[in-house]
């Protein structure tokens, strides 16, 4: 095996799929990524069992050879370390051997057939979606997914498509963000999938707002394909709780805020909340909005911000946490 490839484009590769390899290394080889030829370009894999991620890059020359697996960590490092323009990679006895003008690098690999790969083959809708629209409407929900909580089901974002439309909805039992916007496919099935909460977060890191994503939905699996990039999941097998019963269809008093104004008032009000149940009380009087916390050393904090017009006085309380993350 002989590979000579720009330094930027292993590292722009490297970097796409590195955030599923395992820390932990439950299993050895879930801790490497898969080295692989795919129509004379260069392809990377790496999964954590539940999420697999490809990434496709050019190269300058290549020669044939049989699938490695190498240490995901230390190959990233040592390629995003260099600082020359080219890299040449070879395989020898067991090795991987990374080359530039000035240094040299082994690193021990294991063979490609022990590598567990898995494919999304039961796709049963595809949409397409702008990336920008597509990661807005992870930003907007993603902060409600619960963490680790008994309730699997919790513990990632339930995915609709109906019509025109897809829907992220996302809860931890305390809170619930929901979100919709628009896609261009009138003929598509209703559809809910749970997507896991490592695989939503892998995504806001990696979409960049360029081109299309196509997505493939089946009944265990869903991929995105963008930028080079082959994104598979498994879903989570379990029934989300019916959200709608808990979003009001009517409200009575209604409130229209800057959220550029909101957030640094919540953020510095917050210092002196109390630190184990971060409460803070706001109230409405007349025409402004006023935001007050206390702890237990007596300190106090307050903000007023003016209201577009008078609202009916109301006095509530909320998490400062959930509301700066909304």
């Amino acid at each position: 095996m002989r590979i000579l490839i720009k330094r930027d484009r292993l590292k722009d590769a490297l970097a796409s799929v590195i955030g599923v390899v395992d820390r932990k290394q439950t299993m050895p080889i879930l801790g490497h990524v898969l080295l692989e030829e795919s129509d004379k370009l260069l392809k990377f894999t790496a999964t954590n069992l539940e999420v697999q991620i490809s990434s496709i890059t050019k190269v300058i020359e290549m020669d044939p050879f049989e699938n490695i697996a190498v240490s995901g960590r230390k190959f990233y490092e040592i390629i995003r370390s260099l600082d020359s323009k080219e890299v040449e990679l070879k395989s020898t006895k067991g090795m991987l051997v990374i080359k530039t003008n000035n240094s040299s690098y082994k690193i021990s690999t294991l063979p490609g057939n022990d590598f567990p790969l898995f494919d999304a083959s039961d796709t049963s809708e595809t949409f397409k979606i702008k990336q920008e629209k597509l990661l807005s409407l992870f930003n907007k929900t993603h902060f409600s997914m619960a963490q680790q909580d008994v309730r699997f089901y919790l513990n990632g974002l339930l995915l609709e498509t109906e019509p025109n439309k897809i829907k992220a909805i996302a809860t931890d039992g305390h809170r619930l963000a929901a979100s919709e916007t628009s896609i261009e496919k009138k003929q598509i099935n209703k559809t809910a999938s749970i997507v896991p909460r490592k695989a939503i977060l892998e995504l806001i890191r990696l979409l960049d707002k360029k081109e299309e994503v196509r997505s493939e939905i089946g009944l265990n699996s869903i991929r995105f394909m963008f930028n080079d990039l082959s994104f598979i999941t498994k879903l989570i097998d379990g029934k989300f709780p019916d959200y709608n019963r808990v979003i009001p269809t009517n409200t009575e008093i209604n409130i229209q805020l800057n959220s550029h104004a909101l957030k640094p008032s919540l953020q510095r009000v917050s210092i002196l909340a109390n630190e184990k149940f971060k409460g803070i009380r706001l109230e409405t009087t007349g025409n402004s909005l006023d935001l007050s916390s206390v702890n237990p050393e007596q300190e106090e904090a307050n903000e007023t911000i003016p209201l577009q017009e008078k609202v009916k006085k109301i006095v509530v309380g909320f998490n400062v946490s959930y509301l700066i993350d909304a």
